[in-house]
């Protein structure tokens, strides 16, 4: 979800870039491996086993965030509904996609199909911060002590899976931020920030466009140094 252009808060979309950055950084390693160009154990290395956890981290809070901003009183049916809707063409993209390419792993509940259900469940709790708060307290502690609460999976191994649990209680979170006020930490206006801040502002279409164009491009590579 997005923050409407008359009042954008600069932390808001630094939040948004970082993870977008991290994201580009991430799946041109992940394509760099599946060339073998680079040998990485994406779960058996530390770096490599949490990066990926971290972007979707900043994603979700961000979404939690964001939604508690956009809609200070009743919900604004038109746009709610567009950006829901854009979500949601965005994950069954991913979906299709995945599944020609990599039909062994294809992605059935990655990133964005979590963010569209989670979209979903926070919205009534949008201004209730502490409620948020406790409900995320709730499903981490349960995540903690090793108890999986039941959600839906299919037999192969995903190559992007993002359950509703644990991962809505980052959005749960990013409600409560909201009333700690942590969207309105003065951002410095420079070139560096900038990097961050404007791709932050395009995260939705950069998250579809990025890989594409990394795998291509790797793989045209791969293509020219094959022969």
């Amino acid at each position: 979800m997005e923050v409407s252009n008359s009042k954008r808060y600069h932390f808001l979309d630094f939040i948004r870039g970082l993870a977008v950055w991290l994201m580009v950084y991430f799946h041109f390693f992940y394509d760099l491996n599946q060339f073998q160009f680079v040998s990485i154990n994406f779960q058996r290395d530390p770096f490599w086993f949490y990066l990926p956890r971290l972007i979707v981290t900043l994603f979700l809070f961000a979404v939690g965030l964001s939604m508690s901003i956009s809609h200070k009183g009743p919900i604004r049916r038109r746009p709610y509904f567009k950006r829901l809707s854009k979500i949601g063409i965005g994950a069954l993209i991913i979906s299709f996609s995945t599944y020609f390419m990599f039909p062994k792993s294809w992605v059935y509940f990655g990133t964005l199909h979590c963010i569209f259900f989670c979209t979903i469940l926070i919205t009534p709790l949008r201004h209730r911060y502490f409620l948020s708060f406790v409900a995320a307290c709730i499903i981490l502690t349960l995540e903690v002590i090793g108890y999986d609460i039941p959600f839906w999976t299919m037999q192969h191994a995903s190559m992007d899976y993002i359950p509703l649990f644990p991962w809505v209680a980052v959005c749960l979170l990013g409600i409560f931020a909201k009333y700690l006020k942590v969207h309105k930490i003065p951002m410095p206006e420079n070139k560096l920030t900038k990097l961050f801040i404007v791709p932050g502002k395009h995260a939705f279409i950069i998250y579809i466009i990025h890989q594409p164009i990394l795998f291509s491009s790797v793989y045209l590579f791969h293509k020219i140094v094959s022969k």
